[in-house]
């Protein structure tokens, strides 16, 4: 079973920082002479999503325990809330260099940046 985005986080990334693409699944080749060919190379690509969220000191360690023990680094992939569709969750991932880092806006406030990978 995958594991869930802790509920004491916020659900919503914001508004004007949400960020979410198509999937690009096209394997493109060119050959000696001619214009390049492509081909659509699967149809179980990912699509990225990325973000900016709100957080206090003690949340945002919550996501780096949740980060580093519970999903061993960030490689294994957990249920987040869909950012579209009201009761629905994605299957993500963080990928590979991608850990949430975090500035300060106050004493006690964060603005946390998440880039995700959506799974199939």
């Amino acid at each position: 079973m995958v594991d869930a985005w802790p509920e004491t986080l916020p659900r919503y990334l914001l508004l004007d920082s949400f960020r979410e693409g198509l999937a690009d699944s096209v394997l493109e080749y060119a050959p000696d002479v001619g214009p390049p060919i492509s081909r659509r190379r699967t149809t179980a690509a990912t699509r990225p999503m990325s973000g900016q969220m709100v957080m206090t000191g003690a949340q945002f360690e919550t996501l780096r325990t949740f980060f580093d023990e519970t999903l061993l680094g960030g490689s294994l992939p957990f249920e987040f809330p869909s950012q579209t569709a009201a009761d629905e969750t994605l299957l993500v991932k963080f990928p590979k260099g991608s850990a949430p880092t975090r500035f300060r806006l106050s004493n006690s406030l964060y603005r946390v940046d998440l880039t995700l990978m959506v799974l199939p």
